[in-house]
This record gives C-alpha cells, sequence and structure tokens, in this order.
C-alpha cells in the first residue's frame, strides 16, 4: 500500500517539475534575448545619442563653453592689449624722432625753459641777422659734443651750451648764415691760417669775406664777484655779441678809434673797445711817443694819462684834428681822474679849447641820486646841451652813473671859432670835495650843477664839406670801467656809443648793437641749505621716484589679473 501510493505521488510530481523546468529554461532564453537586445541597445545608444544623452550634454556644455569662451576672451584681451601696448610704444618712438628731427632743422620750435630767456634772440638781435645780405659762416671752436653737452666751462658755471643753441636760432633765420666747429687739437693749424694769436677753445670766430671778429670767452659770458658779501654773479651776452659781430663784419666801413698808450694810463680800457666793436667802430692801439697816429683813424683815445704829453705829442693831436685828407668828423677823447697828477702841457692844450678840469670829485648828497650807495657814484643827467643831439631818438639816458668824477668847467662859451656845450651834468644836489676838504666845509659845501661830459667844437670846411673837429672831455675814467660801462643796470654802454658815433659823424648808423649782460643765476626765493637739501635730495632723488616706482607696480598688478 505504501508502494502503491508513494509510485502514484512520484508520477504526478515529476509532470509538474520537467514542466518547470522547461518554462525556466524558456524563460532564461527570453532573459538571454532580452539581455543581448539590451546591450546591442546600449550599444548603439552610446553610438547614437539619445535625447536624454543629448539633454545630459546640453546641461554640461554651456559650463564648458562658457571657461572657453571666458579663457579665449581672456587671451584676447591680453593680445589686444599687447598690441596695442606696441603700437603706443612704436608711436611714442616714432614721435621722439620726428620732434627730434624737426627740432633739429627747426631749432626756434624748443621752448625757452631759461627764467632770462638766455636762449632767446632779443629783437634788436632778430633785426641784424634777418638783414644780413653777405655769406656769413660763425665758427666754434670746439668739439660739437662737447659744446652742446655743457663740457666747455662747466667748471666756471657758463651755460656755454647757449653758444650753439642761439648759433643754430641764427642760422635757421637768415640762409646766408651757416655754423660750422672746429676742434683745435685736431686742427691746430687753423689759429696760424686766420692769423689770430689769442684762440682758445670757447671763442667764436664770426667772419665774411670783408673781416671777422674774434669773440673771447669773456665776451660771451662774465662773472662779477661782491667783494662785501662774497657772492659771484654770472652773465651771459651770448646772444646779442654774436648778433653785433655778424653786423660788425658785415658793415661797409668800420670808422677807427686809436688808443694812445706810453704815458701809464691808469685806466683799463679794453672794456670800452669791446663796447665800440659791438657798436661797428674799429679799435686799434698806438704808442704816442714813437708812433704816428694811425692814418684812418677818425677818433683818438687819452685815457686818463698819469704822465704829462710833450709839445711834440700835443703837435700830432692838432694836425690829427685839423687833417685836411680826413674827410670825416675827427675827434679826441680825453678822461681824467681826480687823483692823476698835475698835467701842465695837456691842460693849457685844453684851455685853448675852453675846458679846465679842477682836480676834486663831485660828490651827491641826495640818495636817489647815486649808485651803489655810495655818494661819489653819481648819476647824471645827460642830452643837456639845446644844440648838440647825440641820437634824434633818445631824449634822456636813464641811469648813467659816472663814479669818481672830475668837474669840468667851461672857460668861455665861443671863441675864436670854437663853441663849448655841457653834455652830462650832476643834479643841483651835487657838490665838490678835494684835498682841502674839511668836515665843516663838506657840511657847508655849496650845491649845484656841475658838468661832467664837456664838447668843445670848431668846424673846418673843406671843398665845400664842412666837417667837425671836437675835443671831449669826460671827468670820469671809471663809467668807461668793466662792470659799469657793460652792465646792464646802468645806461654807460649806450650813452658811449652814440656820444662815439656822434664824435665821428656816424650818427645815423643804426646796425651796431649794444651787448647787454644778463644774469643768469638770480635766486628768486631764498633757501637754507638744509631746505634746499630736502628738496633737491629728498623729493626729486626719493620721493619722486618711489611715487613713479609704485605707480607702475600698481600698474603690473592689475594688468596681471586682466
Amino acid at each position: 500500500m505504501s508502494e502503491e501510493k508513494k509510485t502514484p505521488q512520484s508520477t504526478e510530481s515529476t509532470e509538474p517539475t520537467v514542466l518547470k523546468e522547461e518554462e525556466t529554461h524558456a524563460d532564461e532564453q527570453r532573459i538571454d534575448t532580452t539581455t543581448d537586445t539590451a546591450i546591442e541597445e546600449a550599444a548603439l545608444e552610446e553610438k547614437t545619442p539619445t535625447s536624454s544623452s543629448l539633454a545630459k550634454e546640453d546641461a554640461v556644455s554651456p559650463k564648458k563653453r562658457l571657461g572657453g569662451v571666458l579663457a579665449s576672451q581672456k587671451v584676447r584681451r591680453r593680445g589686444i592689449s599687447t598690441v596695442f601696448t606696441a603700437i603706443f610704444l612704436a608711436v611714442i618712438i616714432l614721435l621722439n624722432v620726428i620732434v627730434s628731427m624737426l627740432s633739429t632743422r627747426y631749432p626756434s620750435i624748443n621752448l625757452d625753459l631759461s627764467a632770462q630767456k638766455t636762449n632767446t634772440l632779443t629783437e634788436d638781435a632778430v633785426k641784424v641777422i634777418d638783414s644780413i645780405k653777405l655769406p656769413t659762416t660763425i665758427t666754434i671752436l670746439g668739439p660739437e659734443n662737447d659744446v652742446r653737452d655743457n663740457v666747455m666751462y662747466s667748471g666756471y658755471g657758463f651755460n656755454y651750451s647757449q653758444v650753439a643753441i642761439l648759433s643754430d636760432k641764427i642760422k635757421e633765420r637768415n640762409s646766408n648764415i651757416t655754423v660750422k666747429y672746429v676742434d683745435l687739437d685736431k686742427n691746430p693749424t687753423y689759429a696760424s691760417e686766420l692769423q689770430e694769436a689769442n684762440l682758445s677753445a670757447g671763442c667764436v670766430v664770426v667772419s665774411t669775406e670783408k673781416r671777422h671778429r674774434v669773440l673771447q670767452i669773456t665776451d660771451l659770458f662774465n662773472t662779477q664777484t661782491d667783494y662785501t658779501t662774497g657772492q659771484a654773479t654770472s652773465y651771459s651776452m651770448v646772444g646779442t655779441a654774436l648778433a653785433s659781430a655778424i653786423s660788425q663784419v658785415n658793415s661797409t666801413k668800420l670808422p677807427v678809434i686809436a688808443f694812445a698808450t706810453g704815458h701809464e694810463e691808469i685806466y683799463d680800457s679794453s672794456a670800452l673797445q669791446n663796447v665800440l666793436k659791438n657798436a661797428n667802430f674799429e679799435t686799434v692801439s698806438f704808442n704816442i711817443l714813437t708812433d704816428a697816429i694811425p692814418a684812418n683813424a677818425q677818433m683818438v683815445m687819452l685815457a686818463s694819462p698819469a704822465t704829462d704829453y710833450t709839445p711834440q705829442e700835443l703837435k700830432k693831436l692838432d694836425a690829427f684834428l685839423e687833417n685836411a685828407k680826413l674827410t670825416t668828423d675827427r675827434s679826441l677823447l680825453i678822461t681824467f681822474y681826480p687823483s692823476q697828477e698835475a698835467l701842465p702841457n695837456l691842460s693849457a692844450f685844453l684851455k685853448e679849447w675852453g675846458i679846465e678840469v679842477p682836480r676834486a670829485v663831485v660828490v651827491e648828497r641826495d640818495q636817489t641820486h647815486i649808485a651803489q650807495s655810495n655818494a661819489s657814484f653819481i648819476l647824471t643827467q645827460t642830452n643837456v646841451a639845446s644844440t648838440v643831439t647825440l641820437n634824434p631818438q633818445v631824449s634822456q639816458y636813464e641811469n648813467v652813473v659816472m663814479p669818481e668824477s672830475s668837474p669840468i668847467n667851461l672857460l668861455f662859451t665861443s671863441r675864436d671859432g670854437v663853441t663849448t656845450h655841457s653834455l652830462a651834468t650832476s643834479y643841483n644836489t651835487s657838490y665838490l670835495v678835494d684835498s682841502k676838504s674839511t668836515e665843516e666845509t663838506v657840511k657847508n659845501a655849496k650845491q649845484q650843477a656841475y658838468t661832467t661830459v664837456a664838447l668843445a667844437q670848431k668846424n673846418m670846411s673843406l671843398d665845400g664839406t664842412v666837417y667837425k673837429q671836437n675835443v671831449i672831455v669826460a671827468g670820469s675814467s671809471p663809467m668807461f670801467a668793466e662792470g659799469v660801462i657793460n652792465a646792464s643796470a646802468y645806461g654807460n654802454g649806450k650813452y658811449v656809443a652814440d656820444l662815439i658815433r656822434y664824435a665821428t659823424g656816424e650818427t645815423d648808423s643804426n646796425t651796431g648793437l649794444l651787448v647787454t649782460p644778463v644774469q643768469t643765476n638770480q635766486v628768486d626765493i631764498n633757501l637754507s641749505q638744509a631746505a634746499s637739501m630736502i628738496i633737491g635730495f629728498g623729493l626729486f632723488t626719493v620721493f619722486i621716484p618711489l611715487c613713479v616706482l609704485a605707480a607702475g607696480f600698481v600698474v603690473f598688478l592689475k594688468r596681471r589679473h586682466l
């Protein structure tokens, strides 16, 4: 029973099991097929983007694109910035080259930043330069680079580059004028070729086919020292000196002024000679003891002789004044000094011309009529003779100073064809002091105007033409001295030049140019040495460079993060 019962149970259980196995196997086949299909679809999906993958890519791609765009923009900005910087630098360099070329070709476009405009030609200098017709050469003795770079005479405080700057401007204004440089070390024969013995580095030679003029360094620059304070003052005469030399070498005729020597002359006439050269006169020297008066001289000057003249020498002077072959006005100019020894022969000669010079000094009581706080440095009145006009364009010469002047007495107004005139006088607040004066006599001295420059004149007719014989006496030798006749503060230079033009018949000559010194080291603000150090070293040497460095560093950091 048990076996029969077991058998049918096992039979019944086997059938369903087989079915299950078959179903399982079919399911496995289906799963395998599904899996293969899924793998194939997945592979296909990897090859062909689906909408979901596209969506994912769309979700991620903008960020990647933004980073790429930003990176490309940064590179682009840097590239553009570099290009603009390069272009800017190229433009700056090009502008510098163009400006340098233009400034070389047209020097007048360069700004004159000097306080006293020493690198600018004056109006009078421009008129002279513009009138030049002859080929004229300005030769600067020195290496061009040393001249332009202020190497020459830098130890003296002279701004020698002014010579090159103003010569360039002169050349620019007139094509007839050329500028060249000669290095005497490389061309030692130049001085002998020019037949000039006193040529040295720094001299300037101005020449035409007619003549040449040498400007020494003292004709271009000057230094004066105040011995009470020890302060040195520098002056520049470059512009007017060059123009005056150009005018002189282009003049058709130069009146000759002869300076007599041989009597221990007290006065050094070199400053006066420079003024006359600048006024288009030629100066020569001769020994009146041994030499004849130069035949072409129109004026003879006796500069404060210390010893008396012989009768023979005075006859030379008479013969010169009466020379019938000299078809021009001719004159004799004599200067005096209060401490001169007695000169009886010369005094007798002057009395024949109606002039007497006492041994005394004119002193001024009014402080407004003196210079340099010195009562004997008197300011004078000019053009006081109504019948004599030195220059029709000048009614009064301002600030003509006559230091330590002797008074001049006019012995008559007219006699034997000779007329006398006062050309300059002191003010009526002046008085005389001599070796006999005491404190009491000075206190009670009579105040009046005294003649300080006198003229004795005589007419002479030659072939129907009237010429003048002039004897001019100046009571002050120092009025012609260095630092007075050429000082811009005084009118002595202009007055003396016009006086000698009148005396030689050259009144209408307007080509000469008065050389005017211009102070180059004027102090506008007084600073202590400590303050100067703070401003000079602290401000310009430390502070400003540090500011520029800091600004450059900030710009670097800003550009670095672009």
